[in-house]
């Protein structure tokens, strides 16, 4: 089986484009970042993604997400993160163009969040990879195919509770997470 590959070099972004993007939105460095790429719509699982961050930040936490697309339901997921309390620690972005740009959110980013259990074969789960960025996803979804939990990512059943689980892990242990993401982008 031959899987598909990226147009993304191995490796993050450069520093000063990092850099730049934490000074532009405000991204403290201490603060976990958690991203998604792809179609604003409710069944890539940003339901789960958002219950998930209002359970996580009702447990103390901070972080920031970072939704990156368009789709039917980009203005609702908005809505639904404001209603949530998340609007301070929510950015969205329709589709950015630019791939030095993407890349460089791909590389801030301490974890891709793709909760799909509709996606065959997340592209973005690569691409996320690429740039040394583990990805959560569901276990036994498509989209987790060849994903191995706590080597290369971490696993979720699709709920909320378990979405939370998974990034406080991430909160309390940083060395893994980046352990995580140099193992998702070897493999």
């Amino acid at each position: 089986i031959m899987f598909n590959g990226v147009d993304f070099p191995l490796g993050a972004a450069q520093a000063e484009a990092l850099q730049a993007l934490n000074e532009q939105y405000d991204l403290p460095a201490n603060v976990p970042c958690f991203l998604f790429v792809g179609r604003m719509l409710w069944y890539k699982g940003q339901r789960c993604t958002l219950d998930g961050l209002k359970l996580l930040k009702d447990r103390g936490y901070d972080f920031r997400m970072v939704f990156i697309g368009s789709g039917d339901n980009y203005r609702d997921i908005g809505e639904y993160a404001q209603q949530l309390g998340l609007g301070q620690k929510v950015l969205m972005f329709e589709n950015i163009q630019d791939r030095e740009l993407l890349r460089a959110w791909y590389s801030r980013a301490d974890l891709f969040l793709f909760p799909s259990t509709f996606d065959t074969n997340g592209l973005v789960v690569r691409e996320a990879a690429a740039c040394g960025t583990a990805s959560v996803m569901i276990r036994d979804s498509s989209s987790a195919l060849g994903s191995t939990d706590h080597q290369n990512c971490l696993l979720i059943r699709e709920s909320a509770t378990s979405m939370a689980d998974a990034l406080e892990e991430a909160c309390k242990d940083p060395e893994m997470i980046r352990e995580l993401g140099a193992r998702a982008q070897e493999e």
